[in-house]
Formats: C-alpha cells, structure tokens, sequence
C-alpha cells in the first residue's frame, strides 16, 4: 500500500470508529467494495447508520483525501486507475 491509501484507510477508520486490518484493505480496491466492507461492519455492529449516510460520508472522506471530485467517485471507480491512489 502507497502513502495515499494509507492515509485514506486511517481517515475511514477515523469517520467510522473501527479498524480495516492491512489484510482486508489490500482487498478493497474499488470505492464499492470498500462501501460494502463499511455497510457490513456497521450492521455486524448493530450501528444504526443507513446506507445512504455511509455512502454520503465515504464519499466526502475520498474528496477530501485525494483531491477528487465527487462525480468521479462511483462504487465502480478503482482506487488506483481511475482516482489515482498510490
């Protein structure tokens, strides 16, 4: 993993208060899979967030880190071919 993908797994970290062990983030290579991981956690954790909250929330957290624009980040978008994460 690059510095970019670092800080953005810390920063989802921080929006959402648990953990992405380093085995399961090198797994998450798409804004979708990485919305799906989030979603299954809150629920596996009874937290009552819906998903077009966490949705709304993981997409400000990647415009922020990387520098995108919000229209570029679809659940199809790769991290690193099409937002340009390290």
């Amino acid at each position: 993993m690059g510095l970019d993908s670092v800080e953005l797994v810390m920063a989802v970290e921080e929006e959402f208060g648990f953990l992405i062990p380093d085995d399961d983030a090198a797994k998450l290579d798409t804004v979708g899979k990485l919305y799906q991981y989030i979603v299954n956690d809150c629920k596996g954790n009874d937290l009552e967030i819906i998903d077009d909250e966490i949705w709304k929330r993981l997409k400000a957290v990647i415009v922020t880190q990387l520098g995108v624009e919000p229209e570029e980040i679809t659940k199809e978008a790769s991290f690193v071919y099409d937002l340009g994460v390290d």
